[in-house]
């Protein structure tokens, strides 16, 4: 079965349902899209946290270089200026 197919038969089955529960069925959709959402940023953020990506290629080119770091914040701030 491919993805037009599974589009196809979506769209006809929500067409043949009445108005109120198409709703219901809008409102459980797009609840279950915000939540998934949710959860992912939240595992991105405690992933981030504990993983910290990219400490170490900073650590080292400031060891080696004698420059400071440059955080996220300060080269934005850079742009602006």
């Amino acid at each position: 079965m491919s993805f037009d197919e599974v589009v196809q038969s979506l769209m006809s089955g929500l067409a043949a349902l009445d108005a109120k529960t198409s709703s219901r069925l809008g409102i459980i959709t797009v609840t279950y899209y915000l939540w998934t959402t949710f959860v992912a940023v939240v595992v991105g953020i405690v992933m981030v946290s504990i993983i910290h990506p990219g400490g170490a290629a900073q650590k080292e080119s400031t060891e080696e270089s004698g420059k400071p770091i440059m955080s996220s914040a300060d080269a934005l701030l850079d742009l602006i200026r």
